[in-house]
């Protein structure tokens, strides 16, 4: 690889919460960061063990999609609604800076109860979303999207046009007790606006 992104892991003591969180969302089907550990030095001075997580880059499309010359946008706080759509970052030179698909995916969001699934799943993978959105809940992701429209990547494949979510920053997960207000046990995590209206 030519990048890496190594995590100190201070949400996770026992450094495997990520690791297991990115296979899971792999065993699912979904594109995840591969993710393994590593032992680091720099001059001499043992930093010690850090977890290394695949960055969501070209390397990564290219090993996940059969085109990776799509629009890569990264949410952090971000949502198909008006004004937070100017939040979502771009990622590669390929991707559209005005994000024309993440507007038609707000304005899918907009159609009718009896009209929203068609609607959706002409600009994003419902099916992949609903299986990325059970992840999230499973392994009480709170601060990605459904859960903090936060902490996760969307890909448009040029290959079916439509839409794809990516995990990311999940180094906070498993956590079986009562954050936010709220008990993760019971949690269905709806605050995105594509997890609510679904």
């Amino acid at each position: 690889v030519e990048r890496m992104t190594l995590n100190n892991s201070v949400s996770d003591p026992s450094l495997v919460r990520q690791c297991i969180g990115y296979q899971l969302f792999a065993d699912a089907g979904l594109a995840a960061s591969r993710c393994n550990f590593a032992h680091v030095t720099v001059n001499e001075w043992d930093l010690g063990v850090y977890v290394n997580v695949e960055p969501v880059k070209k390397d990564f499309l290219r090993h996940n999609y059969p085109d990776e010359d799509g629009d890569l946008y990264e949410g952090t706080l971000s949502d198909f609604r008006g004004d937070w759509i100017g939040t979502f970052e771009p990622k590669t030179d390929d991707t559209d800076p005005d994000g024309a698909c993440l507007h038609d995916v707000a304005d899918a969001i907009e159609s009718p109860d009896d009209d929203l699934r068609d609607a959706l799943d002409a600009e994003i993978d419902v099916d992949a979303f609903l299986t990325f959105w059970a992840m999230e809940v499973l392994v009480a992701h709170l601060d990605g999207y459904a859960g903090n429209t936060n902490n996760f990547f969307v890909y448009r494949d040029p290959t079916t046009d439509r839409i794809t979510f990516l995990p990311w920053g999940i180094d906070a997960i498993f956590h079986q007790t009562e954050v936010w207000g709220f008990d993760t046990r019971d949690a269905v995590l709806a605050n995105g606006v594509l997890a609510n209206r679904l």
